[in-house]
């Protein structure tokens, strides 16, 4: 059994794994602790764990499953079964890897367009070669909404919401209209652009404004809420 823990910027999960792609379950936190994670390997037999993190989190998780269990540090240079067409890997941030790892391993032989959203707009592309091409990053829905109101003296700070308009008629509407309306846009151009180029393309979508964001897509796409976590347990495997 694999243990999975992904430490993001704005959310933090633990997957186990046993056997198969989708995990036995998912816990989400805003921090985990050690207290989260020793009674997790009391209760299960867990033999493997990996750590992905672009934030800090305790000490004492790492050192409690080099003890327990096979420990795997994630890094760059762990073997990823896919070619990184990236001018230096080492700044490829690791849920940008997962996701790719992830796609490919779920649908080989196929092009796929990752989309995660969540504190930014992240697509990652991996051709249907395995070769990871890089993609974009933009601000996400609430980076949106917070630079709109902190670099300004006199705009509100809103918060993401269903929408049925476009023309915004107040300040609120115009700025919900704008940052929502504008990131739906924006996805749907880079969509049809990859689309145009690969005419295989499969288009994921995931992070904590997939679902938010995919009822309102041109196309609704194959949201894959543990996109990050799959790849980071196939990575595990790869690397026992």
């Amino acid at each position: 059994m694999n243990l999975v823990i992904d430490i993001g910027n704005s959310l933090q999960k633990i997957a186990l794994f046993d056997h198969e792609p989708e995990p036995l379950f998912v816990h989400t936190f805003k921090n985990i602790s050690y207290n989260d994670i020793s009674p997790l390997l009391d209760k299960f037999p867990i033999k493997n764990s990996i750590i992905s993190a672009v934030a800090p989190y305790e000490q004492k998780i790492t050192d409690i499953l080099k003890l327990r269990t096979h420990f795997i540090t994630f890094t760059q240079n762990l073997d990823f079964s896919i070619r990184i067409q990236y001018e230096d890997k080492q700044t490829l941030g690791s849920d940008r890897l997962a996701n790719a790892v992830a796609a490919h391993s779920l649908y080989p032989n196929q092009s796929v367009l990752s989309i995660q959203a969540g504190s930014c707009i992240v697509a990652d592309f991996i051709d249907k070669n395995g070769n990871y091409c890089g993609g974009s990053i933009s601000p996400g829905l609430d980076m949106r909404f917070r630079a709109l109101h902190e670099f300004t003296s006199q705009l509100p700070r809103l918060s993401k919401k269903n929408i049925d308009f476009f023309i915004g008629n107040s300040t609120e509407n115009s700025i919900l209209s704008g940052v929502i309306n504008g990131t739906i846009n924006e996805i749907n151009v880079m969509i049809e652009r990859y689309k145009n180029q690969y005419s295989d393309l499969l288009v994921l979508l995931t992070g904590g404004d997939g679902e938010f964001l995919n009822d309102a897509l041109k196309n609704r796409l194959f949201f894959t809420p543990h996109l990050v976590l799959i790849g980071l347990n196939k990575i595990l495997d790869i690397n026992l």
